[in-house]
């Protein structure tokens, strides 16, 4: 992994400083950003290696415009091994946590905004609680 934010991780951090979340919320979080993170350093699903390899293995060495294709093409693996696979996963987790419209409620009329305001509540009074002398 590197030490640098990807997008991903830089767009989850900051829906994340908007939110306040409950202690038994910090498992889910903590998938979140590491979904986040493997989706920003995707790479070519294990099932496509063999093949890639080869390739990198039948190119000539001195073609760039062959390596740039292969770069490419592995590449759209990636993106493609990331989106089929944590993508659901990662955006189960989001909603979750309230961290889309479905998960606020926004598509569920009144009951979604009501579920939205009991959830709310809910949290005020529990950090109330917490808080109290």
């Amino acid at each position: 992994m590197t030490g640098r934010a990807g997008p991903q991780q830089r767009a989850l951090n900051a829906a994340l400083r908007a939110l306040t979340t409950p202690a038994q919320d910090k498992a889910a979080i903590e998938l979140a950003k590491r979904y986040a993170s493997l989706i920003d350093e995707a790479t070519p699903a294990s099932k496509y290696r063999p093949a890639l390899d080869a390739l990198r293995r039948a190119l000539d060495p001195d073609d760039e415009l062959a390596a740039a294709g292969f770069a490419k093409v592995a590449e759209a693996l990636a993106e493609h091994s990331v989106a089929s696979d944590l993508g659901p996963k990662y955006l189960a987790v989001l909603t979750s946590l309230g961290l889309t419209p479905a998960g606020r409620g926004a598509k569920g009329g009144a009951a979604g905004a009501e579920s939205v305001a009991r959830r709310l509540d809910e949290f005020t009074a529990r950090r109330a609680r917490k808080h109290a002398p």
